[in-house]
């Protein structure tokens, strides 16, 4: 499996009475067997803001971007993932070797700053 993007977005409402500005994605985008596929992660969003106030994630990358890549190996076969409790979101992150997974971050952002330069020479094996 090679990992070719990593991405988040906060939700926007379509209605007035729609909670969804509460809410992030993170995406992970990977090439497995010669196929591109996606792993999304929804959860809300106070859960990312509670780990930047327990310290948590002290990288200069949001960990939004980084929970999808994490949370991947824990679900491995998956498409959507919707995490509702801050108990399992805790726990997949405690499991997790941040320091690793914010290595990984950095290379996955410079080699898609490559392979956006260029392009021609972008591989997704």
């Amino acid at each position: 499996m090679k990992v070719v993007d990593v991405t988040y977005e906060h939700l926007k409402k379509e209605r007035s009475n729609s909670p969804e500005d509460s809410f992030v994605r993170s995406t992970v985008t990977y090439v497995q067997d010669g196929t591109k596929k996606r792993f999304h992660v929804l959860y809300p969003a106070i859960f990312g803001e509670t780990a930047k106030a327990k310290g948590i994630w002290g990288y200069d990358l949001p960990l939004q971007e980084a929970v999808a890549l994490s949370f991947l190996s824990f679900y491995p076969g998956r498409k959507r993932l919707y995490m509702n409790t801050e108990e399992e979101f805790f726990r997949l992150l405690d499991k997790s070797d941040l320091s690793q997974l914010y290595a990984s971050l950095i290379e996955i952002k410079k080699n898609k700053s490559k392979n956006t330069l260029n392009s021609e020479k972008m591989s997704l094996d």
